[in-house]
């Protein structure tokens, strides 16, 4: 995906919500590029809202980002109350799986499924093993971020940035997101084509 491309994906949608997340392992030193990367998108891309997970690491340099910008477009979709509170920046929107009904849960839980059978078992689960239950709702708010929640107003994804680990970019919750992505029709990029996207300041 080029930049131009993204304009034009962005173009066709009133309010679009760009997904911007990645691994938490983020090396030494590209904090801070993706908050530049962050910042000038916020910068060119007035109508959109940004969407994260509020993980550690490329997450949170994201967030940072569009934060210094305008901290009312950035979106957290969180799996509890109160996860990683001090990391969330004040005037920003958030939502919690908590604060959904049970048919967006239960809606959720057939997505994740659909994108990601290894985990089926771990849904089905949730409920009755507090511990399996902990996990299943990381892989729950990760679905969410991509598909949203019309009964909460939270509008689905319109295109994901990630910061991927090169060497398996499939893994874990972001190859998970990655994936529900894909099933959706929501176009992805990877670090190797939106980190050439703005001139280095």
């Amino acid at each position: 995906m080029t930049c131009d491309e993204l304009q034009t994906i962005l173009g066709k949608i009133e309010a679009p919500v760009i997904l911007l997340e990645g691994t938490r392992a983020l090396p030494d030193g590209d904090a801070a590029k993706l908050e530049a990367v962050a910042r000038r998108l916020a910068e060119a891309f007035p109508q959109a809202r940004f969407r994260t997970g509020n993980a550690e690491g490329a997450d949170a340099a994201f967030a940072r980002g569009v934060a210094a910008v305008d901290p009312e477009r950035l979106e957290y979709v969180l799996p509890y109350g109160g996860h990683r509170k001090n990391a969330l920046a004040s005037k920003s929107y958030q939502i919690t799986l908590t604060d959904l009904p049970k048919v967006a849960e239960e809606r959720a839980a057939r997505d994740t499924a659909e994108a990601s059978p290894a985990y089926g078992s771990m849904l089905a689960k949730r409920e009755k093993v507090p511990s399996v239950g902990a996990k299943a709702r990381y892989l729950l708010r990760d679905t969410l971020k991509v598909t949203g929640a019309p009964e909460n107003g939270l509008p689905p994804a319109t295109v994901g940035l990630f910061y991927v680990n090169a060497a398996d970019p499939m893994k874990g919750g972001t190859g998970h997101t990655i994936r529900v992505c894909r099933r959706r029709g929501v176009p992805v990029a990877f670090q190797e084509e939106w980190m050439g996207w703005f001139p280095a300041e």
